[in-house]
């Protein structure tokens, strides 16, 4: 069970990094939706094509958490869902809110809420796995 914990732990961490780095690609790339005239963080163009990943490893490592998550209550479905429904919600909203960053609200919204929701979650780990070993 503390290694389910702990692999959920790292899984965290890389998602955290992860939204880190999505938020570096915003600000290098897609300043205009914050309504900025030039990039805060300036990255060449040439590493755009690398950024472009990042929202779809992000959405292969919030998949793979959602599993491990699942296999963890005991592949009971109707717990899972009524425990777990944020995540599902914010996993599925990546391919659907990606192709729309146009859309400066839906961006802002959704990248501020899991941005929160990954930090808690990061926290409430770490504090039941130094809890545990008290």
């Amino acid at each position: 069970m503390q290694e389910v914990q702990k692999l959920l732990v790292v899984n965290d961490l890389a998602i955290f990094v992860l939204l880190i780095m999505l938020v570096i690609g915003f600000l290098s790339f897609d300043y205009d939706l914050f309504g900025l005239s030039e990039p805060i963080i300036p990255i060449p163009k040439e590493y755009k094509v690398y950024f472009e990943f990042v929202p779809w490893l992000l959405f292969l490592l919030l998949s793979v958490d959602l599993f491990v998550k699942y296999l963890y209550v005991g592949r009971d479905l109707s717990y899972f869902l009524k425990e777990y429904w944020i995540d599902i919600l914010l996993t599925v909203l990546i391919p659907v809110l990606f192709p729309l960053k146009f859309i400066k609200p839906s961006v802002k919204i959704y990248k501020s809420t899991k941005f929160v929701k990954s930090g808690f979650k990061i926290f409430q780990k770490y504090d039941k796995i130094f809890k545990l070993k008290k």
